[in-house]
């Protein structure tokens, strides 16, 4: 089961509304789950949600989104509830409204079937919507490097799946082999996480895959996974969101 939850939230603090206050909105959110989950989510390190703040001058959405079952009874359930209308920031001494709340879920059956199993276009064009980012051996990456992105996606979709797992060597090679960059426009942000500077990017970047149709399906499905995990380091404090671009649509 994925679920994308968006709740539509108003503030008198227009500054609060940056994409970086998401590392706040995770404590709020931890405070609405069962605490022996919240102690679990901590003790193992799996992050089976990811959250964000997509700010407009239009409308200003706190995303929050689960990739099982558990997390969507444990996380996604209290925040539906008619009860939770608005929380208190205590950093920042103010509330904030929720003025409207819109839940999406897919069976994982119905995502299988629609993002697998269909043949898919060959051309993806990702949009990195909040600040991006990656690590190897300890150190940040800030460029979108193919085999980053497929280790990330493969690696959160292992974590949120009991029956599966994807993390390959041989794989991580037939992807990377047959996908090419074919067109990018980024940009280098930084994305503070308790004092500390992290060197991301935001924008957008289009993948071409040459190899067979399945290997097409495959890129397409991990992709459109990753609209729920996220990609890269940081997801559950508002890092690394990202949508597909449909061809012919902003």
């Amino acid at each position: 089961m994925f679920a994308n939850l968006q709740l539509k939230i108003e503030t008198d603090n227009k500054d609060f509304l940056r994409y970086e206050k998401a590392t706040i909105l995770q404590s709020v959110l931890m405070e609405h789950v069962n605490k022996e989950y919240a102690a679990m989510l901590h003790e193992s390190g799996l992050h089976p949600y990811s959250q964000c703040i997509i700010a407009s001058n239009k409308e200003n959405i706190w995303n929050v989104c689960t990739v099982n079952e558990e997390a969507y009874n444990n996380i996604i359930e209290p925040l539906c509830d008619d009860k939770f209308k608005d929380f208190y920031i205590e950093y920042d001494d103010f509330n904030v409204k929720i003025l409207d709340k819109k839940l999406d879920v897919i069976s994982k059956k119905e995502f299988m079937d629609k993002y697998y199993f269909e043949d898919s276009d060959r051309v993806i064009k990702l949009q990195f919507r909040t600040p991006s980012a990656f690590k190897r051996q300890g150190r940040y990456v800030f460029m979108p490097e193919l085999e980053l992105i497929y280790q990330s996606l493969m690696n959160k979709y292992d974590a949120a799946s009991e029956d599966e797992e994807l993390d390959s060597e041989e794989l991580l090679d037939e992807l990377v082999g047959h996908s090419n960059i074919i067109q990018y426009n980024l940009q280098s942000r930084y994305y503070s996480v308790g004092g500390v500077r992290i060197p991301s990017f935001t924008g957008e970047m289009t993948i071409k895959i040459n190899g067979p149709q399945q290997m097409a399906n495959f890129v397409n499905m991990l992709c459109r996974f990753g609209e729920y995990s996220g990609i890269g380091i940081k997801t559950a404090m508002g890092m690394g969101s990202i949508r597909i671009i449909e061809r012919g649509k902003a």
